[in-house]
């Protein structure tokens, strides 16, 4: 009878915190949604052991299908984590030594100038301090949003990525913070050259498949559970389309998926060198610390990511056990940032 009573006062605290829970996020998201009332969001939040989704709003502006947690989502630049992962899997296979330079990994005709020689470093490519082009705001970026300003990036091919390096014969801020869309581009292309497989083979054979994320594809997904794209505007986007700069920022998922991701991160045994590798500091300075693919913050690592028309931020802590994913169907940053820190520290509250 006593285990029964306790058994059953554990099950009633559960319940009772999960109906807190919803009640704290419910509050915060229609705080935050006042200015975004046609945003729709989903956001999944994983600790001990138990993980819960919340959602809100519609697929589409004005439709009425309602978001939920396999609503999938164009996840933009939190695909970095995902070639990041990969360059650690390599270097932990000792396929590619931690310190080995981009040189050894290029097409045998491409010739490097001789600044360039002996240079940048595969993990520089990973941690934004390469120096190299970033095509993010540089001339190569004002020439591709001049050929498409909707999808600019379907003009980058693998040889697009290999002239860009050809044609560079200097580093700008050299092992200094750039934000850089091209050197994750060019890794994803280097790590399938040196697997003899495609990038999007790489990904799914390693991470996906492994995790079980059947959600998660670089094709433009036509489940008709996927998010609109709109600018913080609202005005109506068109699905990105990356082509060799998959690596940087080409995949669609949903908050179970990503869920699944994350908790790999604190729990799965597969990637436990790898993962090591990743939380090593790799660069800091006064605003910032990088580990491979993800930003540290104060005892959790995150990414985010931005399209033209949807948004997403991850988060986990060992720390504190928590992992939480946030997604949005509008290009709004900082309306994603705004809620992962309230739901963070909610979460993380001693109570």
């Amino acid at each position: 009878m006593t285990r029964f009573f306790l058994l059953l006062i554990f099950t009633f605290a559960c319940i009772q915190s999960f109906a807190q829970n919803q009640k704290f996020v419910d509050g915060v998201v229609r705080k935050n949604l006042k200015k975004f009332p046609d945003v729709g969001l989903v956001i999944g939040v994983y600790q001990n052991g138990k993980t819960s989704y919340f959602s809100y709003g519609t697929l589409t502006a004005n439709g009425k299908t309602k978001t939920d947690s396999t609503t999938v989502f164009e996840i933009g630049s939190a695909t970095k984590t995902f070639t990041a992962l990969l360059l650690a899997e390599e270097i932990e296979k000792g396929k590619i030594k931690p310190f080995d330079f981009i040189d050894s990994y290029l097409p045998d005709d491409l010739r490097l100038s001789c600044q360039m020689k002996t240079k940048v470093l595969m993990t520089d490519l990973a941690t934004h301090q390469s120096g190299l082009p970033n095509l993010s705001n540089d001339q190569y970026f004002e020439d591709l949003m001049a050929k498409d300003p909707n999808n600019p990036f379907r003009f980058v091919d693998e040889k697009y990525l290999y002239d860009v390096l050809r044609n560079t014969d200097s580093l700008k801020d050299y092992r200094q913070y750039q934000y850089n869309n091209f050197a994750f581009s060019l890794l994803g292309s280097l790590l399938a050259r040196q697997s003899k497989i495609s990038y999007e083979e790489m990904v799914s054979k390693n991470i996906l498949e492994p995790l079980k994320m059947t959600s998660t594809t670089f094709s433009v997904s036509k489940d008709k559970n996927t998010a609109g794209l709109y600018s913080q505007r609202g005005e109506m986007q068109k699905p990105m389309i990356l082509n060799s700069a998959n690596p940087a920022g080409g995949l669609h998922s949903n908050a179970v998926d990503l869920i699944k991701y994350l908790k790999a991160f604190l729990t799965h045994q597969d990637f436990k060198g790898a993962v090591k590798r990743i939380e090593h500091t790799y660069y800091e300075d006064s605003k910032r610390k990088l580990g491979l693919g993800w930003e540290m913050g104060d005892g959790f690592l995150e990414k985010d990511g931005d399209t033209f028309g949807n948004s997403s931020l991850m988060r986990y802590s060992k720390k504190n056990k928590v992992a939480i994913v946030v997604l949005s169907n509008h290009q709004n940053g900082q309306l994603v940032r705004d809620l992962m820190n309230e739901v963070y520290a909610e979460s993380i509250r001693k109570k």
